[in-house]
Protein backbone atom coordinates (compact mmCIF):
# COMPACT_ATOMS: atom_id res chain seq x y z
CA UNK A 1 0.00 0.00 0.00
CA UNK A 2 1.34 3.42 -0.94
CA UNK A 3 2.19 5.57 2.03
CA UNK A 4 -0.18 8.51 2.44
CA UNK A 5 1.68 11.55 3.68
CA UNK A 6 1.19 15.29 3.56
CA UNK A 7 2.77 15.64 0.14
CA UNK A 8 0.59 13.17 -1.74
CA UNK A 9 -2.57 13.54 0.34
CA UNK A 10 -4.20 16.18 -1.85
CA UNK A 11 -3.39 14.31 -5.05
CA UNK A 12 -4.94 11.11 -3.76
CA UNK A 13 -7.86 12.52 -1.78
CA UNK A 14 -8.83 15.42 -4.02
CA UNK A 15 -8.37 14.19 -7.55
CA UNK A 16 -11.10 14.96 -10.10
CA UNK A 17 -13.08 11.89 -9.08
CA UNK A 18 -13.33 13.11 -5.51
CA UNK A 19 -13.91 16.70 -6.50
CA UNK A 20 -16.88 15.66 -8.61
CA UNK A 21 -18.36 13.96 -5.56
CA UNK A 22 -18.84 17.34 -3.89
CA UNK A 23 -21.01 18.70 -6.70
CA UNK A 24 -24.12 17.95 -4.70
CA UNK A 25 -23.00 20.26 -1.93
CA UNK A 26 -22.35 23.24 -4.20
CA UNK A 27 -25.00 25.84 -4.97
CA UNK A 28 -25.87 25.58 -8.64
CA UNK A 29 -28.63 27.49 -10.46
CA UNK A 30 -32.16 26.62 -9.43
CA UNK A 31 -32.94 25.26 -12.89
CA UNK A 32 -30.75 22.30 -12.02
CA UNK A 33 -33.39 21.21 -9.53
CA UNK A 34 -35.64 20.10 -12.37
CA UNK A 35 -33.08 17.56 -13.53
CA UNK A 36 -29.48 16.69 -12.66
CA UNK A 37 -26.90 18.36 -14.88
CA UNK A 38 -24.03 15.97 -15.46
CA UNK A 39 -20.36 16.78 -14.83
CA UNK A 40 -19.79 17.40 -18.54
CA UNK A 41 -22.09 20.42 -18.19
CA UNK A 42 -21.40 21.55 -14.65
CA UNK A 43 -17.60 21.25 -14.53
CA UNK A 44 -16.72 23.47 -17.53
CA UNK A 45 -18.89 26.33 -16.23
CA UNK A 46 -18.12 26.15 -12.51
CA UNK A 47 -15.50 28.70 -11.48
CA UNK A 48 -14.47 26.79 -8.36
CA UNK A 49 -13.90 23.52 -10.19
CA UNK A 50 -11.92 25.30 -12.89
CA UNK A 51 -9.43 26.93 -10.56
CA UNK A 52 -5.95 25.52 -11.05
CA UNK A 53 -4.85 26.00 -7.45
CA UNK A 54 -7.45 23.93 -5.57
CA UNK A 55 -5.04 21.04 -5.17
CA UNK A 56 -2.56 23.31 -3.43
CA UNK A 57 -5.34 24.82 -1.32
CA UNK A 58 -6.63 21.45 -0.14
CA UNK A 59 -3.09 20.27 0.52
CA UNK A 60 -2.55 23.38 2.63
CA UNK A 61 -5.78 22.63 4.51
CA UNK A 62 -4.61 19.13 5.35
CA UNK A 63 -1.08 20.18 6.29
CA UNK A 64 -2.35 23.00 8.51
CA UNK A 65 -4.81 20.88 10.48
CA UNK A 66 -2.37 17.98 10.59
CA UNK A 67 0.06 20.27 12.46
CA UNK A 68 -0.79 19.53 16.08
CA UNK A 69 2.51 20.32 17.79
CA UNK A 70 2.99 22.12 20.04
CA UNK A 71 -0.75 22.91 19.70
CA UNK A 72 -3.42 22.34 17.02
CA UNK A 73 -2.98 24.85 14.21
CA UNK A 74 -5.83 26.44 12.25
CA UNK A 75 -6.23 28.40 9.05
CA UNK A 76 -6.35 31.69 10.97
CA UNK A 77 -2.98 31.03 12.62
CA UNK A 78 -0.99 33.69 10.78
CA UNK A 79 -3.76 36.29 10.70
CA UNK A 80 -4.57 36.05 14.41
CA UNK A 81 -0.90 36.02 15.47
CA UNK A 82 -0.13 39.03 13.31
CA UNK A 83 -3.00 40.98 14.82
CA UNK A 84 -2.02 40.06 18.37
CA UNK A 85 1.63 40.92 17.74
CA UNK A 86 0.74 44.31 16.32
CA UNK A 87 -1.75 45.08 19.09
CA UNK A 88 0.78 44.14 21.77
CA UNK A 89 3.40 46.40 20.18
CA UNK A 90 1.11 49.43 19.94
CA UNK A 91 -0.31 48.82 23.41
CA UNK A 92 3.19 48.86 24.91
CA UNK A 93 3.86 52.10 23.02
CA UNK A 94 0.59 53.62 24.28
CA UNK A 95 -0.67 53.94 20.69
CA UNK A 96 -3.36 51.25 20.56
CA UNK A 97 -6.11 53.83 20.03
CA UNK A 98 -4.26 55.35 17.10
CA UNK A 99 -3.62 51.87 15.69
CA UNK A 100 -7.33 51.00 15.68
CA UNK A 101 -8.28 54.37 14.21
CA UNK A 102 -5.66 54.06 11.48
CA UNK A 103 -6.99 50.63 10.53
CA UNK A 104 -10.51 51.98 10.08
CA UNK A 105 -9.16 54.94 8.12
CA UNK A 106 -7.37 52.67 5.64
CA UNK A 107 -10.68 50.88 5.03
CA UNK A 108 -12.64 54.10 4.47
CA UNK A 109 -12.89 53.88 0.64
CA UNK A 110 -14.34 50.37 0.89
CA UNK A 111 -16.59 51.31 3.82
CA UNK A 112 -18.02 54.26 1.90
CA UNK A 113 -18.95 51.92 -0.96
CA UNK A 114 -20.77 49.74 1.56
CA UNK A 115 -22.48 52.85 2.93
CA UNK A 116 -23.65 53.77 -0.56
CA UNK A 117 -25.19 50.33 -1.06
CA UNK A 118 -26.87 50.36 2.37
CA UNK A 119 -28.41 53.79 1.74
CA UNK A 120 -29.43 52.98 -1.83
CA UNK A 121 -31.19 49.77 -0.85
CA UNK A 122 -32.26 51.04 2.57
CA UNK A 123 -31.04 47.76 3.99
CA UNK A 124 -28.50 47.84 6.89
CA UNK A 125 -28.25 44.04 6.63
CA UNK A 126 -26.06 44.68 3.58
CA UNK A 127 -23.43 46.10 5.92
CA UNK A 128 -23.19 42.86 7.90
CA UNK A 129 -23.06 40.87 4.67
CA UNK A 130 -20.18 43.00 3.38
CA UNK A 131 -18.25 42.97 6.66
CA UNK A 132 -18.66 39.27 7.42
CA UNK A 133 -20.42 36.95 4.93
CA UNK A 134 -18.75 38.20 1.73
CA UNK A 135 -15.46 39.25 3.30
CA UNK A 136 -12.59 36.76 2.72
CA UNK A 137 -10.63 38.25 5.61
CA UNK A 138 -13.56 37.57 7.93
CA UNK A 139 -14.28 34.00 6.91
CA UNK A 140 -10.56 33.21 7.02
CA UNK A 141 -10.22 34.71 10.50
CA UNK A 142 -13.41 33.29 12.00
CA UNK A 143 -13.80 29.52 11.85
CA UNK A 144 -17.51 29.85 11.26
CA UNK A 145 -19.98 32.70 11.03
CA UNK A 146 -23.55 32.11 12.18
CA UNK A 147 -25.86 34.30 10.14
CA UNK A 148 -29.05 35.61 11.72
CA UNK A 149 -31.22 38.50 10.56
CA UNK A 150 -29.47 41.63 11.84
CA UNK A 151 -26.81 39.66 13.69
CA UNK A 152 -23.59 37.71 13.20
CA UNK A 153 -22.04 35.30 15.72
CA UNK A 154 -18.61 33.72 15.50
CA UNK A 155 -15.99 32.13 17.76
CA UNK A 156 -13.31 34.50 19.04
CA UNK A 157 -10.07 33.69 17.16
CA UNK A 158 -7.84 35.38 19.72
CA UNK A 159 -8.59 33.93 23.15
CA UNK A 160 -7.31 30.43 22.49
CA UNK A 161 -4.37 31.77 20.49
CA UNK A 162 -3.17 33.90 23.39
CA UNK A 163 -3.41 30.90 25.71
CA UNK A 164 -1.55 28.58 23.33
CA UNK A 165 1.21 31.06 22.53
CA UNK A 166 1.77 31.98 26.15
CA UNK A 167 2.04 28.37 27.26
CA UNK A 168 4.03 26.93 24.38
CA UNK A 169 5.94 29.89 22.95
CA UNK A 170 6.18 32.32 25.85
CA UNK A 171 4.73 35.18 23.79
CA UNK A 172 1.87 37.69 24.20
CA UNK A 173 2.51 38.19 27.90
CA UNK A 174 1.96 41.95 27.75
CA UNK A 175 -1.72 41.83 26.71
CA UNK A 176 -4.82 40.10 28.00
CA UNK A 177 -7.78 38.76 26.07
CA UNK A 178 -9.83 41.68 27.40
CA UNK A 179 -7.32 44.05 25.77
CA UNK A 180 -8.08 42.51 22.39
CA UNK A 181 -11.82 43.03 22.94
CA UNK A 182 -11.52 46.56 24.32
CA UNK A 183 -8.57 47.92 22.35
CA UNK A 184 -9.10 46.23 18.97
CA UNK A 185 -12.35 44.43 18.17
CA UNK A 186 -14.80 46.87 19.73
CA UNK A 187 -13.23 50.14 18.51
CA UNK A 188 -12.59 48.88 14.97
CA UNK A 189 -16.07 47.41 14.51
CA UNK A 190 -17.66 50.53 15.97
CA UNK A 191 -15.47 52.67 13.75
CA UNK A 192 -16.47 50.76 10.64
CA UNK A 193 -20.15 50.91 11.62
CA UNK A 194 -19.94 54.67 12.16
CA UNK A 195 -18.35 55.19 8.75
CA UNK A 196 -21.04 53.09 7.08
CA UNK A 197 -23.76 54.91 9.00
CA UNK A 198 -25.21 52.07 11.06
CA UNK A 199 -25.36 51.35 14.78
CA UNK A 200 -24.31 48.02 16.23
CA UNK A 201 -24.15 46.30 19.58
CA UNK A 202 -21.00 44.25 20.20
CA UNK A 203 -20.95 41.44 22.74
CA UNK A 204 -17.41 40.09 23.21
CA UNK A 205 -17.28 36.48 24.38
CA UNK A 206 -15.99 33.05 23.43
CA UNK A 207 -18.78 33.40 20.86
CA UNK A 208 -18.76 37.04 19.79
CA UNK A 209 -21.88 38.80 18.59
CA UNK A 210 -22.33 41.84 16.37
CA UNK A 211 -25.95 42.97 16.17
CA UNK A 212 -27.73 45.83 14.40
CA UNK A 213 -29.57 48.22 16.72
Amino acid sequence: MEKLDRRNFAKKAFGWGSVLSVLGTLNFPKKAAAGFLGPEIVVPTNKFLNRTDTGDALRSLYMTYDSTKPYPHKFNETTSKHRLRALEFFTLKGMDKEYAEHYVTTLKPQLLKIKETVEKEKNPEKALIALFDDNPQAFQLFERIVVKPGERNFPCPYKGKITDCRYWLGTFKAIEWKDVCDRWCTPTWNGMAETIGIKIKITPSDQCSVKLV
